[in-house]
């Protein structure tokens, strides 16, 4: 069930004063935290693409994201220089890039990572020219780095991932993809 926030919870069959909006405000509302960043990531990279219309997300078993309108499985990973919770930028940016427990290898075809630039809290995650995005075919990673766990921001550009912006996403993919 899809729901646009002002639904009311019910007990006994009789709203009360609390929404879906309030528990989005309680548990989402901090898009820097590890928590809900990558969910953010991955909507600004289906709000690029164009393909949130729906209102939800879609599951695919945990071994991609989503499909693009050209069809490619997406894998998308953030990470970001500064935490919610320390106020401070990390000393490096790295990304999760493991396989899913059953599989060998990742089964989607680009992998998007995104990273959020703000430095302080004041910077915030909405304004778009604080991320880059960096597009990599997955079968890169599948084959020069086949058993890592995590990547570091300076070993992902070692595997020249194409850079874009939020609205260069989609050429970004199909520019990696023809690569």
């Amino acid at each position: 069930m899809t729901y646009i926030g002002n639904e009311c919870l019910l007990v006994g069959g009789t709203n009360i004063a609390y929404t879906v909006n309030d528990f989005w405000r309680w548990s989402y509302s901090d898009i820097v935290g590890n928590k809900c960043r990558t969910d953010f990531a991955e909507f600004l990279v289906a709000s690029s693409l164009d393909i949130v219309a729906d209102g939800h997300r879609h599951s695919f078993s945990g071994r991609y994201d989503f499909i693009s309108p050209f069809g490619f499985r997406i894998d998308v990973r953030s990470a970001a220089y500064i935490q919610s919770e320390d106020g401070e930028h990390q000393d490096h940016i790295s990304f999760a890039i493991t396989a899913p427990l059953d599989a060998k290898e990742r089964h989607s075809d680009v992998c998007v990572f995104c990273v959020y630039k703000g430095m302080v809290t004041v910077d915030s995650p909405l304004n778009t020219d604080m991320w880059d995005f960096y597009i990599l075919p997955t079968d890169v990673l599948n084959k020069k780095v086949p058993s890592l766990k995590t990547i570091t921001l300076p070993s992902l550009m070692k595997l020249d991932p194409v850079w874009c912006d939020y609205y260069g996403i989609g050429d970004a993919i199909q520019k990696a993809m023809s690569a």
